[in-house]
């Protein structure tokens, strides 16, 4: 996968943005020509647009490669007006899918994936370290049957940690110390059930749904920084992987969700459980319907 950022001059007159490529290409800086005669907001900061993702940039400029850094397009005519791009960074990002184990997932998996989990377990769930490692037909529900533990409790820690490793995430703590400084670009977004919602929130939190998913990414800035508020924290990553295809740059997942924060934060909140047999728990998947 690939990220642009890339710099424009924008004008709604033809004349000026052919006498602009013209100066361009007479050697003046992109930067002197943005002045002249760009009519973007983007012109009180050298015509910097900031970062998109691929789909968001190739859909303005066509194919992009490692390559093009530097290259100027245009004018390009849009229904906007006309734009002359220049390509100022390309970064090309490895994609990786969500790690999400199940219960018939085998320990022998689980343990390529986090090598600390016979710590983990014990740590949290005093489950004891086998003494030749695990079996390859051991799975995660076996070893909770065999441990006599809940298996929707395990496999939340499981795929949080796993989501960890690939998922950018806060700690209740930093977050409380964040919102405690008043930022105006911190935007909390609550992808939980309403119904978990109203047993315990954070103060200032937007609750996601699909009726208002649309309107609260569209008045929400690029660059802010989202932090993303679920159960126990594993659901967040693929909610966060979704926000990065639509172009948020900054999107963090809170570590151990509203159960850590409700434990650790503001133990004023009340903390629940949930079914783990029970199918009608799972957090609304939002964007399904977005895509």
């Amino acid at each position: 996968m690939i990220s642009v950022r890339a710099s424009q001059i924008f004008t709604n007159e033809i004349d000026d943005a052919v006498a602009a490529k013209k100066q361009l290409d007479a050697g003046a800086s992109f930067t002197e020509v943005v002045e002249k005669y760009s009519t973007c907001p983007s012109k009180k900061n050298g015509g910097d647009l900031g970062w998109m993702p691929e789909d968001s940039a190739g859909a303005l400029m066509g194919e992009i490669s490692e390559n093009d850094k530097g290259k100027i397009l245009g004018p390009l005519h849009t229904p906007y007006g006309y734009h002359i791009i220049q390509i100022t960074e390309v970064r090309v990002e490895e994609s990786e899918e969500p790690i999400v184990f199940n219960p018939d997932t085998p320990m022998t998996e689980v343990n390529k994936v986090l090598p600390e989990v016979h710590t983990l377990l014990f740590k949290k769930f005093h489950i004891g370290m086998p003494v030749s490692g695990y079996q390859p037909d051991e799975t995660i529900f076996t070893v909770c049957e065999k441990h006599g533990k809940k298996i929707g409790e395990v496999l939340s820690l499981l795929n949080q940690e796993a989501g960890n490793k690939l998922s950018p995430s806060i700690t209740p703590e930093q977050l409380k110390s964040q919102i405690e400084t008043g930022r105006t670009d911190l935007s909390l977004f609550d992808i939980r059930e309403k119904w978990e919602h109203d047993i315990a929130k954070i103060e200032g939190a937007t609750l996601i749904a699909r009726d208002n998913c649309e309107n609260v990414l569209n008045t929400t800035p690029k660059d802010n920084e989202i932090v993303l508020i679920d159960w126990k924290g594993d659901r967040s990553p693929s909610f966060q992987k979704w926000l990065g295809s639509r172009g948020f740059t900054n999107v963090k997942c809170l570590d151990g969700g509203i159960d850590a924060w409700s434990e650790r934060v503001n133990t004023r909140l009340a903390r629940y459980d949930i079914d783990s047999e029970d199918d009608d728990y799972r957090y609304e998947d939002i964007f399904d319907d977005l895509k």
